[in-house]
Order: C-alpha cells, then sequence, then structure tokens
C-alpha cells in the first residue's frame, strides 16, 4: 500500500514543477517548505534534494541524519494523518534582529537559563557596517512572529526597536511600495492589525536622534509610526536614557505575563443574591465607585456565581464559577488567570465582599467573610514573545557597545521574569531572593544571658523592632555570582566558584551592587542589622533558636568544629559550597557560619525604645557584620552576635549576602 501511494505520488510529483528547498524553518513537523501545511509541495522538496544532491536538513524529516526513502514514507504518513505541532512549553519566546545594509538574525526560540548565553553571545557578536533597513527589519519581525508554534498561553506579543536614524534602503528589499511614507504607514497597519494566538502585538520603539540626521521630524515620525500607541514611542538623548528604557520596557511586558488564581471563601446565600467582592480600597461611602471587583449572582442549588461581570481585570474563569468544596456554612470559588487592568498585583488586605440590598439599594458589606479564610494569592507565568530589533549601523560608532550592552541587560531582565519567582539571573548565574514578611521581634538579648556569660554587652538591651517586608538573599553571595557581575574573583578559597565569595570589604560590596543593579535594573542592597537578624531567627516563622534553624550548630552551619579544626591539609578546611547545610525556618542558608556576612549600619550601641525599620547610627567608624564564620566557635555564631570591620577589611572570613 505505501509503495503504491508514494509512487502515485512520485508520478504526481513529476508532473508538478520542482519547488526548490527553501530557507525557512517551521515548527510544523514535515512541513520542508515552511508555508504552514504538509503537503505534495514538501515531497517535492525531498525530492528535489534526493535527485539534484542539495542541502536542505529541513528534508531530513525523521531526523536520522540522512535524507532518503524514509523521509518521504514519514511525509505521506503525515499528509494522510494531517500536520502534527509540537507541544510549545510555557515561558518567555524571543528572537533578535540585528540591522544595518543586511538582517543578521536569532531566529525565535526560549530564553531560560540554559539559553540566555547564546542570545548574549549573538549580541555581542554583531558589528556595525553602513545602512539601516528599518523598516524591512520590522516587517520581517512580524513575518516571524506570526510563523512559529507557540504555547496556547501566550499572554504578551511584542517587538522592541531600537533606532538611530532614518530608514535606509528598505524600498530596495520589497517591490510593494513606491515611497517611505506608504512603507512606513502599511508596517502601522500590520501593528495594528496583525494577531498573534489572538493577542495583539505591541510595538515598542527607542530613538537616539544622531547628529546627522537633519530632518527631526521624519525621525520622530518614524517612532510614532512603528510604535502601537503614542505611550510606547520614546526619543532619548543618551544611550544611558536608552537602557533605562530598556528596562521600563522589559518591566511593562512582565507585568502583563503574570496572572494571579485566587481563592474566595464566603458564607453562602439565597438563590439570586447580587454578591460583589471589590479588591480597591473602598468602603459603605465609596462601594459604588470601585474600579476592580468580581460581581454575580449567587445560585444555592449549584453552589456557584454565575453572570459573572469582571470590573478593571481579566479572569479566565469564566461567566459562571461552581464551589470547588463547601465547608459547612462556607463555599469556596476559584478564581484563575486574574490579570488587573492596571497591571498591579491583588492585594488581600484589600478584598470585601458586599451583598445587594434590593430594598434599600445599596450595597452591604458581609461581617461573616473573613480574610484569614482565604488561602495565599497564587502567582502563576504565562507566554510571552518578544522581538527585539537593534539598530547596527555605522552611525552609531562609539555608541554600539553600549547598545549591546543595553540588549544583553534587557535579555537578562526578561529572563528574571520567566524564572521561578524570587529568582534572578545574571550573565547566565542565577541566584534566589527569599521573601521575609514585616513583622515585630525583640531583638538582642536580655541581661541574664549576658550575666551568665552566653552573649556580649553590646547586645543588650534587648528592644522591640518592627520590620516591613522585604526580601534577602537564599544563599550568602557566592564566587561565580561575584565574578558574573565583576569580572573578577578576589576569593581565597577557590576551587569550586559555589563557595561564598570572600575577600571583599563594604566598599567592594558596594561597587558590586550597583552593578548589579545596573544590570538587573533592580535595587539590590545589603540588609540592616535588624533585617539580618530578623531573617537569621525565621522571621514569623521563628522558633526561637539560638542560631539560624536548629538547637544545633553542627546541623546549620560550616563553623570551626567542622572547618577550621580540621586542619589546612583537610578538604573541610576553609569555606564550603553554600546551602549544604539544612536551612532555617525560612529556608535561608548560612546565616551562621561560613563567612560573616556585611550589613549596611555603622556599628554603634543599641536604642531602649522601639524602632520601626532601622538603619543603625548616622555616622561611625567600623560597620556590621553578622553570622560567623568557618573559624568562628559556637558562642560567637549565634543569631544574635554583633561583630564589625572597618569598611575598608577584607579576611577570608568576610563575605556578603543581598538583601531586596
Amino acid at each position: 500500500m505505501r509503495f503504491f501511494t508514494l509512487f502515485s505520488l512520485l508520478i504526481l510529483s513529476t508532473a508538478m514543477a520542482l519547488g526548490g528547498p527553501r530557507n525557512a524553518t517551521s515548527n510544523i513537523k514535515g512541513d520542508v517548505n515552511a508555508d504552514g501545511d504538509v503537503n505534495i509541495a514538501d515531497i517535492n522538496a525531498v525530492i528535489d534534494v534526493l535527485l539534484g544532491g542539495r542541502v536542505n536538513p529541513a528534508c531530513d524529516v525523521n531526523r536520522d541524519g540522512d535524507v532518503n526513502i524514509s523521509d518521504i514514507n514519514m511525509l505521506i504518513d503525515l499528509i494522510l494523518k494531517g500536520p502534527v505541532a509540537p507541544d510549545a512549553e510555557t515561558g518567555m519566546y524571543m528572537g533578535v534582529i540585528g540591522y544595518n545594509q543586511t538582517l543578521t538574525t536569532k531566529d525565535i526560540s526560549v530564553l531560560d537559563t540554559t539559553t540566555v548565553g547564546q542570545f548574549n553571545e549573538f549580541v555581542s557578536s554583531l558589528s556595525t557596517q553602513p545602512g539601516r533597513l528599518l523598516y524591512y527589519s520590522v516587517d520581517k519581525a512580524i513575518d516571524a512572529l506570526s510563523a512559529a508554534q507557540y504555547p496556547e498561553n501566550l499572554q504578551n506579543v511584542a517587538i522592541v526597536t531600537f533606532t538611530k536614524g532614518l530608514d535606509q534602503g528598505s524600498l530596495m528589499m520589497t517591490d510593494k511600495y513606491e515611497t517611505e511614507t506608504e512603507y512606513a504607514e502599511a508596517l502601522s497597519a500590520r501593528i495594528s492589525d496583525q494577531l498573534v494566538y489572538n493577542r495583539p502585538i505591541k510595538s515598542y520603539t527607542v530613538g537616539l536622534l544622531s547628529d546627522n540626521v537633519k530632518d527631526a521630524n521624519k525621525f520622530r515620525y518614524n517612532l510614532y509610526t512603528l510604535a502601537s500607541d503614542s505611550t510606547k514611542a520614546m526619543e532619548v538623548s543618551s544611550m544611558a536614557e536608552a537602557n533605562t528604557r530598556f528596562q521600563s520596557i522589559a518591566d511593562d511586558l512582565v507585568r502583563r505575563n503574570m496572572s494571579e488564581k485566587l481563592t474566595l471563601v464566603f458564607p453562602g446565600v439565597g438563590t439570586g443574591t447580587r454578591i460583589r467582592f471589590t479588591f480597591d480600597e473602598v468602603d459603605e461611602s465609596t462601594v459604588d465607585e470601585s474600579q476592580v471587583y468580581i460581581e454575580g449572582t449567587f445560585s444555592l442549588k449549584t453552589r456557584s456565581l454565575t453572570n459573572i461581570i469582571y470590573q478593571g481585570m481579566t479572569c479566565t474563569a469564566g461567566d459562571s464559577v461552581a464551589a470547588s468544596s463547601v465547608d459547612g456554612m462556607f463555599v469556596s470559588l476559584v478564581f484563575s488567570g486574574i490579570q488587573l487592568d492596571s497591571e498591579e498585583r491583588i492585594e488581600k488586605q484589600n478584598i470585601k465582599e458586599w451583598y445587594w440590598v434590593e430594598d434599600l439599594n445599596l450595597w452591604e458589606v458581609s461581617t461573616e467573610f473573613s480574610l484569614s479564610r482565604i488561602p495565599d494569592i497564587e502567582s502563576s507565568y504565562s507566554s510571552a514573545l518578544v522581538m527585539l530589533l537593534l539598530d547596527c549601523s555605522s552611525v552609531l560608532d562609539n555608541d554600539f557597545v553600549e547598545l549591546q550592552n543595553a540588549a544583553n541587560a534587557f535579555t537578562e531582565r526578561m529572563l528574571n521574569y520567566n524564572t521561578i519567582p524570587g529568582m534572578y539571573t545574571v550573565n547566565g548565574v542565577s541566584f534566589m531572593m527569599v521573601p521575609v514578611e514585616g513583622g515585630t521581634f525583640t531583638m538582642g538579648v536580655d541581661s541574664t544571658a549576658v550575666e551568665t556569660g552566653f552573649a556580649n554587652d553590646d547586645e543588650l538591651p534587648a528592644h522591640e523592632v518592627t520590620l516591613s517586608p522585604y526580601s534577602i538573599g537564599q544563599t550568602e553571595v557566592t564566587q561565580e555570582l561575584w565574578l558574573a557581575v565583576m569580572g573578577s574573583n578576589p576569593s581565597g578559597f577557590d576551587g569550586n566558584l559555589k563557595r561564598p565569595v570572600e575577600q571583599v570589604s563594604w566598599d567592594d560590596c558596594q561597587e558590586f551592587i550597583a552593578r548589579l543593579n545596573a544590570i538587573t535594573g533592580k535595587k539590590f542592597r545589603l540588609p540592616t542589622e535588624a533585617e539580618w537578624e530578623y531573617a537569621a531567627r525565621g522571621g514569623n516563622k521563628s522558633m526561637n533558636y539560638p542560631y539560624a534553624g536548629s538547637e544545633s550548630l553542627e546541623d546549620v552551619a560550616w563553623y570551626y568544629g567542622n572547618s577550621y579544626a580540621m586542619g589546612p591539609a583537610s578538604p573541610d578546611y576553609g569555606t564550603h559550597v553554600v546551602g549544604t547545610k539544612r536551612g532555617n525556618e525560612l529556608g535561608i542558608y548560612d546565616m551562621c557560619g561560613n563567612v560573616f556576612e556585611w550589613c549596611s549600619d555603622w556599628y554603634g550601641a543599641y536604642p531602649e525604645e522601639p524602632q520601626t525599620d532601622p538603619v543603625g547610627p548616622e555616622t561611625g567608624v567600623r560597620r556590621v557584620t553578622r553570622g560567623g564564620g568557618w573559624f568562628s566557635v559556637d558562642r560567637d555564631s549565634r543569631v544574635t552576635f554583633r561583630n564589625n570591620d572597618a569598611p575598608t577589611s577584607r579576611s577570608y572570613n568576610l563575605g556578603l549576602r543581598l538583601a531586596l
């Protein structure tokens, strides 16, 4: 049967013009010529390779390393069964085009920790030449966005274009348009009308006006015409400002790349009762003015909310949501895929439930609704797609390296939002920040601890401290992260870059943090002494251990007993790979032992009165260090133990941990 079918197809294919293989690619299996379908033309392309000896990897349909009759057989099966598109994984998809007199393209692929280096290498490999195919590059970017295979949960589709001048040469690349204005307006229409998986294209333009450009109005016309709306057209005056714009664009994109799942738990009511859940700060006098709410009609029989209206948000749950569970008088409804129009996150403390009182024509707040019954709001990432277009014309000159740096920083920033919440990646090196809920705790020790010799005088007096929420590094900063940011490794204990960095002064740490923030666009810093101690104690989950996570220092720390005491000949002498001991109540590692960690505060006496978000003395001579190190004894490794060093000090026992 197969030979007969193959013979028939061969006869048919010889009756058709032999189609030469194309250079395009497709995610549909068997779509050799990338026309969006699997048909006889694809068989023609394979036959052409077999008969003519041409090279086309796309014709190796079964991926066995050769083009032969088995590839035609597979195509026959695919034609009979229909095209098969591979499942696309959720994630950030990205492509890059560098344009001057030609286009240099990095094809669209998943951006993750294993591929980010490929993107960075591609951008770094770009070089300048005369010419600027601005319109043509946007045209081809839209083609690329429309052709590839993506996950169904694709949320964002975007083009980000940087230019330093006017278009030069695009009209020569197509016969469709007679004037530049005609081409630009056609692109504007494509940007407005083209949908990718039913998602519109967001087009951002960043332009630096070159001194060589005399027609500034035409330059600005391009920026606004090629942007999807006026807010996305950005003229800048320097490459530093361009970098800032790139970072803000990344933030704008990723805010729409996260959705939330909310479970609302409330008392069941009679059929036909209108219920409204508001998410902005309203009260009895302003509930009618709420801009963010979920409203529907309750059905007691089906335990569901029907005829749902979503105001100030989108939600994938639909216009009727049945109870996920019923516990006595309480009903739980799950709303998935929530995104607020404001691009902000839902604040749990703002949620209120209201009943519509028909006789009084007003909303009445529910006194039985309790936030304590509502589970934590869950956040999840959708997929996103970005094409980055970079002007590589000769006019950039010395600005070109800065453009490459800005593009790579943009890529890193996009990557950070495509990973686990709290994870950041810099030049291929990832690290985690652990959220610490705000709270009040007693900092320091009481006088009895000092009198018995358990603690030191500078740990007095015990005083109340209230902290706002913050994040802190899950581990100490590693040598590989320092190297990725600074380009060098000052550490004495080398051999494994996952050891904590040491031999870094407080001043060195400030330079490291400044560079890290320039790359990520974040505001990393050293923790305050109060933040450090609160996190080490376990925050609001604290079990009041003397060491960070245990009664036994051996369980949680590399210290004198298992490191220094082993002697220089032992492999255990010195620092150790971070995170290899047990974490504390918050899942934070090595807050005792390994290396002392710089804090932001000047060293000084504790105050007696309660403090809120204290930052230490205004001036001083030495900075606080905390946590003990690999040659510290038990007493000097406690969560309340204080140490201090000059800001210029460096040692094999001194590193850092980040806060945010």
